[in-house]
Protein backbone atom coordinates (compact mmCIF):
# COMPACT_ATOMS: atom_id res chain seq x y z
CA UNK A 1 0.00 0.00 0.00
CA UNK A 2 1.10 3.51 -1.01
CA UNK A 3 2.24 6.16 1.61
CA UNK A 4 -0.63 8.51 1.49
CA UNK A 5 1.86 11.02 0.80
CA UNK A 6 3.25 9.87 -2.19
CA UNK A 7 -0.75 9.55 -3.39
CA UNK A 8 -1.21 13.16 -3.54
CA UNK A 9 1.87 14.47 -4.96
CA UNK A 10 0.53 12.64 -7.98
CA UNK A 11 -2.77 13.94 -7.80
CA UNK A 12 -1.24 17.55 -7.92
CA UNK A 13 1.21 16.75 -10.86
CA UNK A 14 -1.55 16.06 -12.81
CA UNK A 15 -3.70 19.06 -12.11
CA UNK A 16 -0.72 21.22 -12.85
CA UNK A 17 -0.36 19.61 -16.28
CA UNK A 18 -4.20 19.96 -16.76
CA UNK A 19 -4.05 23.37 -15.82
CA UNK A 20 -1.18 23.80 -18.01
CA UNK A 21 -2.96 22.03 -20.90
CA UNK A 22 -6.08 24.05 -20.63
CA UNK A 23 -4.41 27.71 -20.12
CA UNK A 24 -2.02 26.74 -22.87
CA UNK A 25 -5.33 25.70 -24.99
CA UNK A 26 -7.33 29.16 -23.61
CA UNK A 27 -4.25 31.43 -23.44
CA UNK A 28 -1.01 30.67 -25.50
CA UNK A 29 -2.75 27.57 -28.44
CA UNK A 30 -2.89 29.30 -32.22
CA UNK A 31 -4.47 26.32 -34.47
CA UNK A 32 -2.65 26.23 -37.62
CA UNK A 33 -4.38 27.04 -40.68
CA UNK A 34 -3.70 27.32 -44.52
CA UNK A 35 -3.54 31.26 -45.65
CA UNK A 36 -3.45 32.57 -49.37
CA UNK A 37 -2.54 35.78 -49.95
CA UNK A 38 -4.46 37.86 -52.00
CA UNK A 39 -3.48 39.43 -55.15
CA UNK A 40 -5.30 41.47 -57.64
CA UNK A 41 -5.55 39.23 -61.07
CA UNK A 42 -7.25 39.44 -64.28
CA UNK A 43 -9.90 36.39 -63.81
CA UNK A 44 -11.43 35.28 -66.98
CA UNK A 45 -15.06 33.24 -67.46
CA UNK A 46 -14.07 30.32 -69.78
CA UNK A 47 -17.11 27.90 -71.65
CA UNK A 48 -15.99 24.78 -72.49
CA UNK A 49 -17.11 22.26 -74.96
CA UNK A 50 -15.91 19.44 -77.11
CA UNK A 51 -16.37 19.22 -81.29
CA UNK A 52 -14.84 18.63 -84.51
CA UNK A 53 -13.57 20.34 -87.40
CA UNK A 54 -15.90 20.98 -89.91
CA UNK A 55 -16.39 23.48 -92.90
CA UNK A 56 -19.46 25.83 -93.74
CA UNK A 57 -19.48 24.36 -97.55
CA UNK A 58 -19.08 20.87 -98.36
CA UNK A 59 -19.21 20.09 -101.71
CA UNK A 60 -19.09 16.68 -103.43
CA UNK A 61 -17.22 17.00 -106.57
CA UNK A 62 -18.38 14.83 -109.68
CA UNK A 63 -18.85 14.33 -113.45
CA UNK A 64 -22.49 15.27 -114.90
CA UNK A 65 -21.65 12.35 -117.37
CA UNK A 66 -20.81 8.59 -117.51
CA UNK A 67 -17.52 8.45 -118.71
CA UNK A 68 -14.43 6.55 -118.27
CA UNK A 69 -11.76 8.35 -115.93
CA UNK A 70 -8.48 9.12 -117.80
CA UNK A 71 -6.54 11.66 -116.29
CA UNK A 72 -6.02 13.12 -112.56
CA UNK A 73 -4.72 16.54 -111.52
CA UNK A 74 -5.14 16.88 -108.10
CA UNK A 75 -5.43 14.75 -104.71
CA UNK A 76 -6.55 15.14 -101.25
CA UNK A 77 -5.13 17.21 -99.09
CA UNK A 78 -4.23 19.50 -102.02
CA UNK A 79 -5.96 23.68 -102.35
CA UNK A 80 -7.07 24.44 -105.14
CA UNK A 81 -8.48 27.67 -107.44
CA UNK A 82 -12.03 28.18 -108.24
CA UNK A 83 -12.68 26.14 -112.09
CA UNK A 84 -8.81 24.82 -111.64
CA UNK A 85 -8.59 21.10 -113.82
CA UNK A 86 -9.25 18.46 -111.56
CA UNK A 87 -9.35 15.48 -113.71
CA UNK A 88 -10.87 13.98 -117.22
CA UNK A 89 -12.74 11.63 -118.60
CA UNK A 90 -12.33 9.80 -121.75
CA UNK A 91 -13.44 12.31 -124.67
CA UNK A 92 -12.37 10.84 -127.92
CA UNK A 93 -16.20 9.74 -128.96
CA UNK A 94 -17.68 12.82 -127.78
CA UNK A 95 -14.73 14.95 -129.70
CA UNK A 96 -15.68 13.12 -133.40
CA UNK A 97 -19.16 13.71 -132.18
CA UNK A 98 -18.68 17.45 -131.74
CA UNK A 99 -16.50 17.36 -134.86
CA UNK A 100 -19.55 16.04 -136.55
CA UNK A 101 -21.93 18.49 -135.24
CA UNK A 102 -19.45 21.53 -135.97
CA UNK A 103 -18.85 20.48 -139.85
CA UNK A 104 -23.16 19.89 -139.97
CA UNK A 105 -23.78 23.72 -138.34
CA UNK A 106 -21.12 24.63 -141.35
CA UNK A 107 -22.98 23.62 -144.00
CA UNK A 108 -26.74 24.20 -142.63
CA UNK A 109 -25.23 28.12 -142.76
CA UNK A 110 -23.82 27.68 -145.78
CA UNK A 111 -27.05 25.94 -147.28
CA UNK A 112 -29.04 29.39 -145.40
CA UNK A 113 -26.24 31.60 -147.50
CA UNK A 114 -27.16 30.05 -150.57
CA UNK A 115 -31.22 29.95 -149.99
CA UNK A 116 -30.77 34.01 -148.78
CA UNK A 117 -29.37 34.50 -152.00
CA UNK A 118 -31.64 32.73 -153.95
CA UNK A 119 -34.92 35.01 -152.35
CA UNK A 120 -32.87 38.05 -153.11
CA UNK A 121 -32.85 37.07 -157.18
CA UNK A 122 -35.91 35.69 -157.12
CA UNK A 123 -37.25 39.06 -155.28
CA UNK A 124 -35.57 40.94 -158.01
CA UNK A 125 -37.10 39.18 -160.94
CA UNK A 126 -40.19 39.37 -159.39
CA UNK A 127 -39.92 43.41 -159.26
CA UNK A 128 -38.99 43.14 -162.84
CA UNK A 129 -42.12 41.19 -163.69
CA UNK A 130 -44.13 43.21 -162.19
CA UNK A 131 -42.67 45.97 -163.61
CA UNK A 132 -43.16 44.41 -167.21
CA UNK A 133 -47.01 43.42 -165.91
CA UNK A 134 -47.78 47.21 -165.58
CA UNK A 135 -46.08 48.32 -168.65
CA UNK A 136 -47.85 45.72 -171.04
CA UNK A 137 -50.92 46.48 -168.99
CA UNK A 138 -51.01 49.95 -169.88
CA UNK A 139 -50.77 49.29 -173.96
CA UNK A 140 -52.77 46.30 -173.67
CA UNK A 141 -55.41 48.14 -172.35
CA UNK A 142 -55.78 50.56 -175.82
CA UNK A 143 -54.77 47.01 -178.05
CA UNK A 144 -51.30 47.99 -178.56
CA UNK A 145 -49.91 44.67 -177.89
CA UNK A 146 -51.90 41.19 -178.46
CA UNK A 147 -53.87 38.79 -175.76
CA UNK A 148 -51.36 36.31 -176.76
CA UNK A 149 -48.13 38.38 -175.76
CA UNK A 150 -50.12 39.94 -172.59
CA UNK A 151 -50.52 36.35 -171.49
CA UNK A 152 -47.33 35.62 -171.65
CA UNK A 153 -46.36 38.63 -169.49
CA UNK A 154 -48.62 37.27 -167.03
CA UNK A 155 -47.28 34.01 -166.49
CA UNK A 156 -44.06 35.48 -166.02
CA UNK A 157 -44.73 37.30 -163.34
CA UNK A 158 -47.00 34.33 -161.50
CA UNK A 159 -43.69 32.27 -162.15
CA UNK A 160 -41.55 35.42 -160.47
CA UNK A 161 -44.41 34.65 -157.53
CA UNK A 162 -43.62 31.64 -157.20
CA UNK A 163 -40.23 31.79 -157.04
CA UNK A 164 -40.04 33.80 -154.52
CA UNK A 165 -42.51 32.18 -152.06
CA UNK A 166 -40.67 28.93 -152.78
CA UNK A 167 -37.08 30.66 -151.67
CA UNK A 168 -39.03 31.89 -148.87
CA UNK A 169 -39.82 28.54 -147.55
CA UNK A 170 -36.45 27.30 -148.61
CA UNK A 171 -35.09 30.13 -146.36
CA UNK A 172 -37.02 29.20 -144.00
CA UNK A 173 -36.59 25.52 -143.83
CA UNK A 174 -32.33 26.69 -143.45
CA UNK A 175 -33.42 28.42 -140.71
CA UNK A 176 -35.15 26.21 -138.75
CA UNK A 177 -31.98 23.45 -140.02
CA UNK A 178 -29.41 25.65 -139.10
CA UNK A 179 -31.12 25.80 -135.34
CA UNK A 180 -31.40 22.32 -135.08
CA UNK A 181 -27.54 22.24 -136.22
CA UNK A 182 -26.25 24.74 -133.89
CA UNK A 183 -28.40 22.90 -130.99
CA UNK A 184 -26.74 19.82 -131.84
CA UNK A 185 -23.31 21.20 -132.19
CA UNK A 186 -24.13 22.93 -128.59
CA UNK A 187 -24.81 20.19 -126.97
CA UNK A 188 -21.72 18.03 -128.37
CA UNK A 189 -19.52 20.78 -127.12
CA UNK A 190 -21.09 20.77 -123.39
CA UNK A 191 -21.39 17.18 -123.51
CA UNK A 192 -17.43 17.43 -124.10
CA UNK A 193 -16.94 20.33 -121.81
CA UNK A 194 -18.76 18.31 -118.91
CA UNK A 195 -15.42 15.67 -119.39
CA UNK A 196 -13.15 18.20 -117.57
CA UNK A 197 -14.01 17.91 -114.05
CA UNK A 198 -13.32 21.87 -112.39
CA UNK A 199 -13.02 23.17 -108.88
CA UNK A 200 -16.41 24.78 -107.96
CA UNK A 201 -14.52 26.70 -105.95
CA UNK A 202 -11.69 28.10 -104.18
CA UNK A 203 -11.03 25.28 -101.66
CA UNK A 204 -9.20 22.40 -100.27
CA UNK A 205 -9.72 18.43 -101.32
CA UNK A 206 -10.28 16.20 -98.63
CA UNK A 207 -10.81 13.33 -100.13
CA UNK A 208 -10.54 11.68 -103.74
CA UNK A 209 -12.78 8.55 -104.24
CA UNK A 210 -11.64 7.42 -107.60
CA UNK A 211 -8.63 6.27 -109.71
CA UNK A 212 -7.62 6.67 -113.45
CA UNK A 213 -9.73 3.68 -115.24
CA UNK A 214 -13.25 4.00 -113.08
CA UNK A 215 -16.21 4.37 -114.82
CA UNK A 216 -17.93 7.47 -113.45
CA UNK A 217 -21.57 7.47 -113.50
CA UNK A 218 -23.49 11.15 -112.95
CA UNK A 219 -23.25 12.39 -109.22
CA UNK A 220 -20.89 9.79 -108.23
CA UNK A 221 -18.04 11.94 -105.94
CA UNK A 222 -14.44 11.96 -107.60
CA UNK A 223 -13.77 14.49 -105.01
CA UNK A 224 -14.80 15.54 -101.87
CA UNK A 225 -13.95 19.14 -101.03
CA UNK A 226 -14.63 22.08 -98.62
CA UNK A 227 -14.17 26.06 -98.72
CA UNK A 228 -11.56 27.50 -96.34
CA UNK A 229 -14.60 28.67 -94.21
CA UNK A 230 -13.43 26.49 -91.69
CA UNK A 231 -14.68 26.09 -87.62
CA UNK A 232 -15.26 24.14 -84.57
CA UNK A 233 -18.67 22.69 -84.49
CA UNK A 234 -18.86 22.21 -80.45
CA UNK A 235 -21.59 21.27 -78.33
CA UNK A 236 -22.13 23.71 -75.35
CA UNK A 237 -24.43 23.12 -72.33
CA UNK A 238 -27.75 24.70 -72.66
CA UNK A 239 -27.57 26.32 -69.30
CA UNK A 240 -24.47 28.10 -70.66
CA UNK A 241 -26.27 29.70 -73.40
CA UNK A 242 -26.68 33.17 -71.72
CA UNK A 243 -23.50 33.88 -71.67
CA UNK A 244 -22.61 33.29 -75.11
CA UNK A 245 -22.70 35.74 -78.19
CA UNK A 246 -21.59 35.89 -81.88
CA UNK A 247 -18.29 37.55 -81.65
CA UNK A 248 -16.36 36.02 -78.44
CA UNK A 249 -13.25 35.56 -78.25
CA UNK A 250 -12.34 31.82 -78.63
CA UNK A 251 -9.02 29.22 -78.21
CA UNK A 252 -9.64 25.63 -79.72
CA UNK A 253 -7.70 23.08 -79.22
CA UNK A 254 -7.34 20.18 -81.74
CA UNK A 255 -6.55 16.49 -80.61
CA UNK A 256 -3.06 17.22 -82.40
CA UNK A 257 -2.56 18.56 -79.45
CA UNK A 258 -1.97 22.42 -81.04
CA UNK A 259 -4.57 25.53 -80.45
CA UNK A 260 -5.80 28.16 -82.49
CA UNK A 261 -7.57 31.48 -81.91
CA UNK A 262 -11.15 31.41 -82.96
CA UNK A 263 -14.49 33.83 -82.74
CA UNK A 264 -17.94 32.51 -82.50
CA UNK A 265 -19.93 33.00 -85.60
CA UNK A 266 -22.72 31.16 -84.93
CA UNK A 267 -24.97 29.50 -82.76
CA UNK A 268 -27.73 27.30 -82.83
CA UNK A 269 -31.20 28.30 -80.82
CA UNK A 270 -32.37 24.51 -80.63
CA UNK A 271 -30.63 22.35 -78.19
CA UNK A 272 -30.49 18.40 -78.06
CA UNK A 273 -33.30 16.86 -76.26
CA UNK A 274 -31.09 14.00 -74.80
CA UNK A 275 -28.10 15.76 -73.91
CA UNK A 276 -28.90 18.89 -73.38
CA UNK A 277 -26.80 20.37 -74.97
CA UNK A 278 -26.48 23.07 -78.46
CA UNK A 279 -24.32 23.47 -81.40
CA UNK A 280 -21.52 26.33 -81.07
CA UNK A 281 -19.85 27.15 -84.41
CA UNK A 282 -15.85 28.72 -84.05
CA UNK A 283 -14.20 29.70 -86.52
CA UNK A 284 -10.60 29.26 -86.97
CA UNK A 285 -8.76 33.07 -87.60
CA UNK A 286 -5.70 30.87 -88.78
CA UNK A 287 -6.37 27.66 -90.76
CA UNK A 288 -4.69 24.71 -89.12
CA UNK A 289 -2.05 22.89 -90.97
CA UNK A 290 -2.76 20.69 -91.80
CA UNK A 291 -6.44 20.84 -91.74
CA UNK A 292 -8.02 17.66 -90.81
CA UNK A 293 -12.06 18.08 -91.25
CA UNK A 294 -13.60 15.49 -88.40
CA UNK A 295 -10.66 15.84 -86.28
CA UNK A 296 -12.27 16.09 -82.68
CA UNK A 297 -11.44 19.40 -80.77
CA UNK A 298 -12.30 21.22 -77.05
CA UNK A 299 -13.37 24.87 -77.91
CA UNK A 300 -12.54 27.14 -74.54
CA UNK A 301 -14.72 30.59 -74.77
CA UNK A 302 -14.08 33.46 -73.14
CA UNK A 303 -17.49 35.13 -71.79
CA UNK A 304 -15.95 37.75 -69.54
CA UNK A 305 -13.03 39.14 -67.30
CA UNK A 306 -12.59 40.64 -64.48
CA UNK A 307 -9.31 43.15 -62.48
CA UNK A 308 -9.83 41.79 -59.32
CA UNK A 309 -8.48 40.04 -55.96
CA UNK A 310 -8.47 36.36 -56.14
CA UNK A 311 -8.85 33.95 -53.67
CA UNK A 312 -9.00 30.27 -54.09
CA UNK A 313 -12.86 29.04 -54.42
CA UNK A 314 -12.13 26.70 -51.36
CA UNK A 315 -11.84 30.13 -48.70
CA UNK A 316 -15.04 31.39 -50.05
CA UNK A 317 -17.94 30.09 -47.37
CA UNK A 318 -21.19 30.66 -46.11
CA UNK A 319 -22.42 32.16 -42.47
CA UNK A 320 -25.86 33.26 -41.66
CA UNK A 321 -26.77 33.35 -45.09
CA UNK A 322 -23.94 35.68 -46.23
CA UNK A 323 -20.80 34.26 -48.30
CA UNK A 324 -17.50 35.99 -47.33
CA UNK A 325 -14.00 34.41 -46.21
CA UNK A 326 -12.06 34.21 -42.94
CA UNK A 327 -9.15 36.64 -42.90
CA UNK A 328 -6.27 36.25 -40.75
CA UNK A 329 -4.89 39.29 -38.97
CA UNK A 330 -3.50 40.00 -35.62
CA UNK A 331 -3.36 36.41 -34.92
CA UNK A 332 -7.03 36.01 -35.19
CA UNK A 333 -9.88 34.29 -37.98
CA UNK A 334 -12.45 37.27 -38.66
CA UNK A 335 -15.26 36.53 -40.91
CA UNK A 336 -15.31 38.90 -43.79
CA UNK A 337 -18.76 38.92 -46.31
CA UNK A 338 -17.54 39.72 -49.80
CA UNK A 339 -18.64 39.25 -53.06
CA UNK A 340 -17.76 36.89 -55.14
CA UNK A 341 -17.78 37.56 -59.31
CA UNK A 342 -15.96 35.36 -61.96
CA UNK A 343 -14.66 31.83 -61.62
CA UNK A 344 -11.88 30.75 -63.47
CA UNK A 345 -9.52 27.39 -62.77
CA UNK A 346 -9.79 27.10 -58.77
CA UNK A 347 -10.06 30.91 -57.99
CA UNK A 348 -12.55 33.29 -57.86
CA UNK A 349 -12.74 36.95 -58.39
CA UNK A 350 -13.61 39.15 -55.36
CA UNK A 351 -16.05 42.44 -56.25
CA UNK A 352 -16.02 43.96 -53.06
CA UNK A 353 -14.68 42.96 -49.61
CA UNK A 354 -10.99 42.34 -49.98
CA UNK A 355 -7.63 43.79 -50.41
CA UNK A 356 -4.72 42.83 -51.62
CA UNK A 357 -2.66 41.65 -49.54
CA UNK A 358 -4.67 40.28 -46.83
CA UNK A 359 -4.31 36.90 -45.54
CA UNK A 360 -7.52 34.33 -46.24
CA UNK A 361 -8.03 30.94 -45.21
CA UNK A 362 -8.05 28.79 -47.83
CA UNK A 363 -9.79 25.97 -46.05
CA UNK A 364 -12.11 27.38 -43.00
CA UNK A 365 -13.73 23.64 -42.09
CA UNK A 366 -14.43 24.30 -38.34
CA UNK A 367 -12.72 27.96 -38.45
CA UNK A 368 -14.70 30.28 -35.68
CA UNK A 369 -15.27 33.85 -35.69
CA UNK A 370 -12.53 35.10 -33.57
CA UNK A 371 -10.49 32.12 -32.76
CA UNK A 372 -6.44 32.57 -32.44
CA UNK A 373 -4.77 31.29 -35.51
CA UNK A 374 -1.11 30.65 -36.25
CA UNK A 375 -1.61 30.88 -40.33
CA UNK A 376 0.89 29.16 -42.48
CA UNK A 377 1.52 30.81 -46.51
CA UNK A 378 1.21 28.29 -49.37
CA UNK A 379 3.08 29.62 -52.77
CA UNK A 380 0.88 31.24 -55.11
CA UNK A 381 1.37 29.18 -58.56
CA UNK A 382 1.09 32.93 -60.07
CA UNK A 383 4.10 34.01 -57.92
Amino acid sequence: MKPPGRKKIAVGIIAALVVIFVGYRVFLYRAPVTVAIVKKVQIRDIVQGPGTVQAKVPVAVSAKITGILEKLYADQGERVKKRQLLAELDSAELRHREASARWARSRAQRDLARAKADLVKSRANLLLAQSNYQRDLEVFKPGYISAAAFDITKAALRVAQSDVAANEATVKASKAALNQAESESRTAEALLGYTRILAPMDGLITVRTAEIGDIINPGTPIFQMVDYQIWAASWIDETKLGLLKVGQKAVIKLRSGKSYPGKVVRLNRQADTVTRELEVDVKFDELPKPITIGEETEVYIETGRQDAPAVPLSAVTERNGSKGVFVAAGGRANFCPVAPGLRQGGRVAILKGLRAGEMVIVNPVGIEQGIKVRPKIIANKDD
